[in-house]
């Protein structure tokens, strides 16, 4: 979203605004009732002046001086043990109770916010606008925060889209993109993350090729905003390596002699710098020249002929 500010010269301000902390603060995070895993990245963005306690609780005057035997026994990394986090809504609290009160009656228990764009025999893509569910936006920010670490927006959502996945017949949330509307260099995709519990489901996968798929019926040539974290650049390359292959084995490219970037980025929708680390990724160059026995045998070890995950017949883009 917001450029990542530089760790080793930001300010004490800085860390206030961006909710940048050198480890994890939260020792785990139990999202509804039944599923519990640790934090990778902290965040001070929970919490109020003092860090013992979530801010909105602070703002409500819940907030008491003694601290509790499990702030103590963290209190040298960690500043509460488990955050609740309703797995409808990402609204939070620090007690057990108030979750499962809460999630009996969350409004979106029975369903989600948001319109269809995409509805597959096995999943569901909502798009949800940040200007009309702006708390349930910034609930979903704020627990991104957790797990992505160059992630910064948390409270001005209005002028993003977010674009849900669901497994059909749930109405739990397994992982999202963000789109920014204002972006000057037309992004696809702002951040992106697949929630621990669902992951190595290529639900990233999945994620990549629909924000494509929202851009090619645009009319654009687009991409991620940059600079990726790691583990986004790897999951990139290998989508993006995925496209050229069926492109030049399967698709409009097959039977063409002479390949350009340019005939690659009209094919694919992809930006000519993505083409060329996804080259490089391939290790398929030689001389400017593509070598089709390398492209050939990467399509086979990869099954590029099974195709992509996307399928146009069950896009819902009609507005």
């Amino acid at each position: 979203m917001v450029p990542k500010p530089d760790k080793h010269n930001s300010s004490t301000e800085d860390e206030e605004i961006y909710g940048i902390l050198d480890k994890p603060n939260i020792r785990h995070v139990q999202f509804g009732l039944n599923k519990r895993f640790a934090t990778w990245y902290g965040s001070n963005v929970y919490f109020g002046r003092n860090k013992r306690t979530l801010g909105f609780k602070e703002s409500n005057n819940e907030h008491t001086a003694k601290q509790s035997p499990t702030e103590k026994k963290f209190e040298d990394q960690y500043w509460i043990d488990t955050l609740y986090v309703c797995e409808y809504c990402f609204k939070y609290t620090d007690d057990e109770a108030e979750l499962i009160a809460h999630e009996c009656f969350c409004r979106y228990k029975n369903k989600p916010p948001g319109r269809i764009k995409y509805r597959s025999p096995e999943y569901t893509i909502r798009r949800v606008k940040g200007s009309k569910h702006e708390v349930f936006c910034q609930c979903l920010c704020l627990f991104t925060k957790l797990f992505l670490d160059n992630k910064s927006v948390y409270f001005k959502v209005k002028h993003f889209e977010f674009y849900i996945v669901y497994e059909n017949n749930s109405t739990v949330p397994m992982a999202f993109f963000s789109k920014d509307l204002y972006s000057y260099h037309q992004n696809n995709l702002a951040c992106i993350l697949v929630f621990p519990p669902y992951q190595r489901r290529r639900l990233g996968t999945l994620l990549i090729e629909f924000s494509y798929t929202l851009s090619r019926c645009q009319g654009l040539i687009s991409g991620p905003e940059v600079p990726l974290s790691p583990f986004g650049l790897i999951g990139y390359l290998k989508f993006w390596s995925f496209s050229i292959v069926w492109q030049l084995t399967e698709g409009n490219l097959k039977d063409v002699a002479q390949v350009t970037l340019k005939d690659l980025s009209e094919a694919t929708g992809f930006r000519i710098n993505d083409i060329i680390q996804a080259l490089k990724y391939l290790d398929c160059l030689s001389d400017s020249e593509i070598r089709l026995n390398i492209i050939r045998s990467w399509a086979r070890r990869n099954k590029v002929s099974h195709g992509f995950m996307i399928k146009d017949e069950y896009l819902l883009l009609d507005d």
